[in-house]
């Protein structure tokens, strides 16, 4: 039997690290020939190119590229970036400053069945990485950080140890840097083209539990992320000096989603009811399930701390 097909999506903004992204995916992929990529290339000029047609595997990147004055900010890519998928089975986001393990794709196939649950999602905030190629390996899953000033949830890792023979943790959050599972996930839950970029983590991770799909930390570390803690990189609110005003639309339409504040201005409810939330399982049933209440900005223990049971059979999908 064939591997699966995988899908990865990157949206990138000017990163000179998208390249070598692209190259060490490819390089550690156990099926390569198996591993597509949709990359949508937001950048100048002077930015250059993240492939060159004649390195392997070329003609399995699909390229949309955007002239970086055009950009929207990083939601707005993620769902482009989306719409490059061609029927792979399996999808996997992550940003465009990555470093992958030996076999990375095998391991999250294998992750996803360790589950047993067709609905599952693997999802953390990846272990960190230093370019070109400093890793510092470690196991973690999401857990709860606080609300914003804007009332928008946030999150945190969570180091787990002695977890490599145990099956993926169940959990209630995700990592729009890291998020892997069937590509019906996609059809069913696309991206939302109208966030920015705060709060697009916790408005996708209750429009996926929503629709009945599961997300699972993994048990291993499969890929790192580059943190930047030290140095600088373009970034999209610096080259854009009106990224504030999507951005408030952005937090008015999650807290209306989310049932923290009802709005009924036109562009902030712009296309909600196919980016809104599903009817597998409640908001109600999230909250209770996650140790989140949105209403009241408040997380109990289990939302800081984890772990979580299985979740909730969903009664719609």
């Amino acid at each position: 039997m064939k591997p699966p097909r995988i899908f990865v999506q990157i949206a990138s903004y000017r990163d000179p690290e998208c390249a070598p992204t692209v190259a060490d995916l490819y390089a550690k992929a156990a099926h390569p020939e198996r591993v597509s990529i949709g990359l949508v290339w937001q950048a100048r000029p002077e930015d250059g190119e993240p492939m060159r047609a004649d390195q392997p595997h070329a003609d399995q990147v699909r390229i949309f590229h955007v002239a970086a004055q055009h950009s929207r900010g990083a939601c707005w890519a993620r769902h482009l970036a989306q719409n490059l998928w061609q029927g792979e089975d399996y999808f996997l986001q992550v940003d465009s400053h990555m470093r992958f393990e030996p076999d990375w794709d095998r391991h999250l196939v294998e992750q996803w069945q360790a589950t047993a649950d067709p609905r599952a999602l693997i999802s953390s905030y990846p272990a960190a990485y230093e370019p070109p190629d400093t890793l510092h390996p470690c196991i973690t899953r999401m857990v709860a950080k606080g609300f914003n000033h804007d009332g928008v949830l946030s999150f945190n890792s969570k180091i787990l140890t002695g977890v490599e023979s145990a099956p993926p943790l169940p959990g209630a959050f995700i990592s729009a840097g890291f998020l892997f599972g069937p590509a019906a996930a996609l059809r069913e839950v696309p991206y939302d083209p109208l966030l920015y970029f705060v709060g697009e983590e916790v408005s996708m991770a209750v429009r996926l539990w929503t629709h009945g799909w599961n997300p699972y930390s993994p048990n291993r570390v499969i890929l790192y992320h580059w943190y930047r803690k030290s140095e600088p990189r373009p970034l999209h609110w610096r080259d854009h000096p009106d990224w504030s005003a999507d951005n408030r639309r952005a937090v008015r339409r999650i807290r209306h989603l989310l049932g923290a504040e009802p709005c009924n201005a036109p562009d902030v409810l712009r296309d909600l009811e196919r980016y809104g939330l599903g009817a597998a399982r409640s908001l109600t049933a999230y909250q209770e399930f996650s140790g989140v209440d949105f209403v009241a900005q408040s997380l109990s223990p289990r939302a800081l701390n984890g772990p979580f049971e299985r979740p909730p059979v969903a009664e719609q999908i």
